[in-house]
């Protein structure tokens, strides 16, 4: 690590929609399925769409994952049923976290998380 850097790696996915985006419903539940097995696996770190000023899913998204590779991360983004299934594109490139910063508050009573 240098000063200053944290250097951590991570690959990003930049998944885009297609033209048979309005068909994906048929796929959500096995996407969501997808995404809990790679969290539970430790190889998900954070994902979500991409929204407009509404809030509303733009039919995109991204994900951050942890992976050995580049292949292997594309591995894992192309086996998502979105992707596999046509709904979707993705792009995957590497990523170097190296500066921010960011708290968690868990409420485990309200069941709620905030970050700040």
């Amino acid at each position: 690590m240098m000063s200053g850097r944290l250097g951590q790696r991570f690959y990003i996915v930049f998944a885009e929609p297609t033209a048979r985006a309005h068909e994906r419903a048929t796929a959500t539940e096995a996407h969501l399925a997808y995404l809990k097995e790679i969290e539970a696996a430790g190889i998900l770190f954070m994902a979500g769409p991409f929204v407009g000023e509404d809030g509303v899913s733009t039919g995109g998204g991204l994900f951050i994952l942890r992976a050995g590779s580049l292949v292997e991360a594309e591995a894992i983004a192309a086996r998502d049923p979105y992707n596999a299934g046509g709904y979707r594109t993705c792009r995957v490139a590497p990523w170097r976290l190296d500066q921010g910063a960011f708290g968690l508050n868990v409420s485990f009573t309200n069941g709620t998380m905030r970050f700040e």
